[in-house]
């Protein structure tokens, strides 16, 4: 049942799958649109929780990650899938552990948002860490090639205006965390 759709809109069939895996249902709806049938093909993928994580008031570290379909290094931050039975801020603090090897003492939740509700069921959540310490190596998944590095805040910004970084969790995720980090964290409001 459509809640919120414009008149003439109605679903005949939603429950059509027609791929899964661990990551990704694909489905393919069939809507009558005025008189019209259109199939709408929809995604539901695992939601995901991606950390920026300050090293001080002006730096912030990143990762330098190999990825496969764009074939290339790319600059990003932390993140990866929330598991069955786990919390956003769980996920973000075992990820932020196995890709980087560090820990936060302070992870406050900054927002969510989704990357594309056109097409996909999927909820992003970010987090800001303080406080951190290096207190193991990384632990990286097969897919994962991981170098670690730190920026200057400044830096970021302009890497972020000229296009240096692509991926759009990153992106959103690092726009988010600046501004709660300038308007917030250097008034030492720490707010779980």
């Amino acid at each position: 049942m459509l809640k919120n759709a414009p008149p003439g809109w109605r679903i005949i069939n939603c429950e059509s799958k027609v791929y899964s895996n661990e990551y990704i249902q694909l489905y393919e709806d069939l809507l009558d649109i005025n008189g019209f049938k259109k199939i709408y093909v929809r995604g539901k993928r695992k939601n995901f929780s991606t950390v920026v994580p300050f090293l001080s008031v002006d730096k912030i570290l990143v990762i330098k990650s190999y990825r496969h379909i764009v074939d290339s290094l790319q600059f990003e931050i932390p993140s990866g899938y929330i598991e069955d039975g786990e919390s956003p801020k769980d996920a973000a603090i075992r990820e932020f552990k196995e890709e980087t090897g560090y820990s936060a003492s302070k992870i406050l939740f900054v927002g969510e948002y989704t990357l594309d509700y056109s097409m996909f069921e999927q909820k992003g959540y970010i987090f800001a860490a303080y406080d951190l310490l290096q207190n193991q190596q990384q632990h990286l998944g097969l897919m994962e090639s991981i170098k670690i590095e730190s920026l200057t805040i400044d830096h970021v910004k302009e890497m972020l205006l000229n296009g240096k970084i692509l991926n759009a969790a990153s992106i959103v995720a690092l726009y988010r965390s600046l501004d709660f980090h300038e308007k917030i964290v250097r008034k030492n409001s720490f707010n779980d």
